[in-house]
């Protein structure tokens, strides 16, 4: 077997253990109330906060600039608190009562209906009415919440109404989880998010029921259930599920997920001796296949998409719907690409701010306001050299360029210092970065750090063991973003333009032999 082949296998095994897990931690809890009387406002409210401390805590290891820079965002945190309560805690808090009601297996089942709120909603969103395999699979959620509902009997409801009412809540509230994170994922990525979420939900609903003064005792087999609730249920069910994503990809490893119901239903069965009628297997299948069904398209590739977060539950919006991909979105809130001839009005006006910004700092450019020239910018966008940024909704928001022709103000040495790699090495070991230029807008979101890393990258992929940047002197946000990203003050630089003028600046160069973490952060202009 090939390690392609054996990586997929991994995946497919994980994906389906994760499903597992969860359909695990629901029959744990269904456990803690049944048996133990333990209130689903507790296990809630428990659950969250240890949950959000890992979260957290992996966060500050992976990414702890992220974590700081996130605070500097209001409107992220706004998005993550909405997240929080209406997502997050709503979906804890409905699942567990409709398990309280009912069982797990029913819950659970109950539960995946949100997936047809999702696809109604993107409907709604694109103006069209649901395609035959979705409108099949609406029909079969229906019909498989019915069965479960009234045992085959449309006259009488054979589960308890309050199970019923809490279950519809908690899809409800899986739709909302989907869809209300879609751009804070895309910017800060799903263990952030996450652990925030679970964080601010956690602390509200703490403060509302206060869960130290109620009479729980996690004693025995109580306090095993709530610990495989945690490590199991919710964090061993996660890290599995990634590593799902990463090796078998969103969409497999989200239809292998469709064991969560079933697991969820087999192991109360088993486990708990919930009885389990041929109408609960029944509508169990029919809403299997209904997430088959509405999940059942490959998302349209996306420029450069990394797959380096994922979170239970989320979703991502892609050209052509249905929406839902699953438990994971994958997509990068910024992305950059090179500039083409279409983009020369937009790249020239990013420059022009980045002269603005100069200006403001009170930096003389002389002559070197006008530069580029309107020739020479579009001869670097000819040749691949100039890139842009742009955000989630696909607007230019950002202009860079890295160059791989040697620089004859480098090749005539540095002042009060050296660089890094040898000027005259054969062949040239450094790449430069130049024409810096974030739009106003777009400040202190990251952009700048986004920037970095993807000149580090372009480097690298042009065979580079380093890149150097040149800064005037007075630009000390830029300078201070660039000892950030790791890049060495090396002396300074004397840049002549072709009147033999002078101007002199920072020179700055960052070796390459290991790949850094890109991370939000502040950011400003420079050459």
């Amino acid at each position: 077997m090939s390690t392609g082949n054996r990586h997929v296998a991994r995946g497919v095994v994980c994906a389906l253990a994760g499903g597992i897990c969860w359909g695990f931690s629901g029959t744990c809890a269904q456990l803690l109330m049944d048996d133990y009387g333990i209130p689903a406002t507790w296990i809630t409210c428990a659950r969250m906060v240890i949950a959000a401390a890992f979260f957290l805590a992996m966060t500050a290891l992976r990414n702890w600039k992220g974590l700081l820079a996130v605070f500097r965002d209001w409107r992220s945190l706004v998005q993550i608190a909405a997240f929080a309560i209406f997502g997050v805690l709503l979906t804890q808090l409905s699942y567990l009562y409709a398990i309280g009601y009912t069982s797990a297996g029913v819950g659970t089942t109950i539960e995946q209906v949100g997936l047809v709120l999702i696809m109604l909603y993107v409907c709604l969103r694109s103006r069209r009415m649901p395609r035959i395999r979705e409108a099949l699979g609406l029909v079969l959620a229906l019909g498989g919440m019915l069965l479960i509902a009234t045992q085959g009997d449309p006259d009488t409801l054979a589960i308890p109404p309050e199970g019923l009412a809490w279950g519809l809540v908690s899809a409800l509230a899986l739709a909302f989880y989907t869809l209300m994170p879609v751009k804070v994922l895309k910017k800060w990525g799903s263990m952030l998010v996450t652990g925030l979420a679970m964080l601010f939900g956690g602390s509200a609903a703490s403060v509302v029921v206060q869960p130290w003064s109620m009479p729980v005792e996690l004693t025995g087999g109580a306090l095993a259930a709530f610990v495989a609730i945690v490590l199991v249920g919710t964090l061993g069910a996660y890290m599995l599920y990634l590593q799902g994503i990463n090796d078998a990809g969103p969409v497999k490893a989200s239809l292998l997920c469709c064991v969560e119901p079933v697991s969820a239903m087999v192991l109360a069965l088993v486990w708990l001796q919930t009885p389990v009628s041929v109408w609960d297997l029944a509508g169990c299948a029919f809403i299997v296949a209904m997430i088959f069904l509405v999940t059942e398209r490959e998302p349209k590739p996306t420029s450069e998409a990394t797959a380096v977060d994922a979170l239970p539950g989320s979703g991502a919006v892609y050209d052509d719907p249905p929406l839902f991909a699953g438990r994971a979105s994958v997509l990068g809130y910024y992305t950059s690409r090179p500039a083409v001839r279409e983009d020369f009005e937009r790249v020239a006006s990013l420059i022009d701010v980045g002269h603005e910004t100069f200006a403001a700092l009170g930096i003389d450019e002389g002559r070197n306001k006008k530069y580029p020239s309107s020739r020479r910018l579009m001869h670097s966008i000819k040749n691949g050299t100039t890139h842009v940024v742009e955000d989630g909704d696909g607007r230019l928001i950002a202009v860079f360029a890295v160059s791989f022709s040697p620089d004859k103000n480098y090749a005539r040495g540095i002042e009060g210092g050296a660089w890094l790699t040898d000027t005259n090495a054969v062949p040239q070991p450094y790449a430069e970065l130049h024409w810096v230029s974030v739009d106003y807008r777009a400040r202190r979101r990251g952009v700048g750090m986004f920037i970095l890393d993807k000149a580090d990258q372009i480097a690298r992929a042009g065979g580079r063991s380093s890149i150097r940047a040149d800064v005037y002197e007075p630009n000390a946000p830029m300078q201070k973003l660039l000892e950030k990203h790791g890049y060495r003050r090396c002396g300074i630089v004397a840049i002549r333009d072709v009147l033999g003028r002078e101007k002199r600046r920072v020179g700055y160069e960052r070796l390459l032999r290991t790949r850094s973490r890109g991370a939000a952060g502040s950011e400003e202009e420079s050459e």
